[in-house]
Order: structure tokens, then sequence, then C-alpha cells
């Protein structure tokens, strides 16, 4: 389980993902047909298909906060690396705030890591 409280998918659940409006489950070939009907129907290009959408899936995931560690599960990765490799220009925030922190650590920023008073 990580921070979000995902769990991994036992494997060869990643098969099914669920059931569909009529009950059936959910693979590939049937998300194909419903994916094309909803893109059709809020007038998205046909070149937007699902492997846009699972980006578009993992950028939001990214932007709201989510660990690497979340993002890899929720998208099958089998190791952090590989999420890291795809995904690491979304997280550029990261090393601005690694840098606030160095900067009030050492007294030249007030950041949420040392109080507003310095201790020196």
């Amino acid at each position: 389980m990580d921070d979000l409280g995902c769990r991994r998918l036992p494997r060869g659940a990643g098969r099914h993902r669920g059931k569909g409006v009529g009950g059936e489950p959910v693979n590939a070939a049937t998300f194909s047909r419903t994916w094309a009907s909803a893109r059709e129907a809020v007038g998205l290009p046909a070149r937007w298909g699902i492997h846009g959408l699972r980006h578009y899936y993992a950028t939001v995931l990214i932007h709201a906060g989510a660990s690497v560690k979340t993002v890899q599960l929720a998208l099958g990765h089998s190791t952090p690396t590989i999420t890291l490799n795809t995904y690491v220009h979304e997280w550029p925030d990261v090393l601005d705030r690694t840098r606030l922190l160095i900067d009030g650590a050492l007294g030249q920023h007030e950041t949420a890591a040392t109080p507003a008073v310095s201790r020196a």
C-alpha cells in the first residue's frame, strides 16, 4: 500500500479493470469502443487515444501532489524508476522546493522548515 491507500493488483488482474455499463468485464477491446464513443461525444480528436488518456491521468495525479510511488502503482509500472524516467518533467517544483528548504535552513528565507525568527 502507498501513501494514498492504493494497493498493488495481483498478477493478471490488470486485464479486467471493472465492469462496463452493461455489467460486462472491461478489457482493452471493450474499453477502446467505449473510449471512442466518449471521445467523439466531447469532441476530442481521433488521435487522442487511450495512451493520451493514460498520460493525462498520470499528469493529473502528479499535479495533485501524488508521490512517485502512488503514480507507479496507479499506472502499473514495475518500478518507480520507470515512472520517473517517463514523468520527471512533471515534478519541476521539487527542485525549487529543495532549494527553498536549504535556503531556509541556512537562514536566507523563511520557509515551513524554519521559524519566522532566526535561531542565530
